[in-house]
């Protein structure tokens, strides 16, 4: 019988390639090494050059919503101004300015979202589609792999609505 250092120092004989890994457990008394893969996507993603295109294309994203919220900013500040200044309605009108409030803000995240899905679809998509065939990444694991970081949330809530089986039916179609 051997001491648990004995063992390892067998077993260190028997373990694979460096970069490899194992995993020890005791199973009967004895030490038992088994083969161990890393699900790399679903930890999240180790690859810079990868996870460096994902957050430029996240950012981007991000960068779409900038115009339609200063113009919705600007538009709601000016009427605000016309309607209590010019027009002379006091401050005891004052639900005028909620209820121009809420149409330009759902205003605005209509044209943010429609601003953000004309550039995922445009731009990003087939930069996206080509780094998945170089890489040999399933579209699914990528989609878990972009899951475990919170930041890429607009990236995200764009690819969750595009699947390749879609994709495919759409460009068969218009071909059709």
């Amino acid at each position: 019988m051997f001491s648990p250092y004995e063992e390892l120092e067998y077993l260190a004989d028997y373990l694979p390639e460096e970069g490899e890994m194992v995993l020890v457990s005791r199973e009967s008394g004895e030490l038992v090494c088994k083969p161990y893969q890393k699900d790399e996507l679903r930890d999240g993603i180790h690859d810079a050059q990868l996870y460096g295109f994902l957050v430029q294309a996240n950012e981007r994203l991000h960068t779409a919503g900038a115009l339609p919220l200063f113009v919705t900013a600007m538009l709601l500040v000016w009427s605000i101004i016309f309607i209590h200044g010019l027009v002379g309605l006091g401050w005891s009108y004052w639900y005028i300015v909620p209820g121009l409030t809420l149409p330009l803000l759902y205003g605005c995240f209509v044209w943010v979202r429609q601003r953000q899905q004309n550039y995922f679809k445009k731009m990003i998509l087939p930069q996206l589609q080509s780094e998945l065939q170089r890489r040999q990444i399933p579209f699914y694991a990528l989609v878990a792999g972009i899951r475990q970081h919170s930041e890429f949330q607009t990236l995200l809530d764009e690819i969750v609505h595009w699947s390749p089986q879609s994709s495919e039916l759409s460009s068969s179609h218009m071909r059709s």
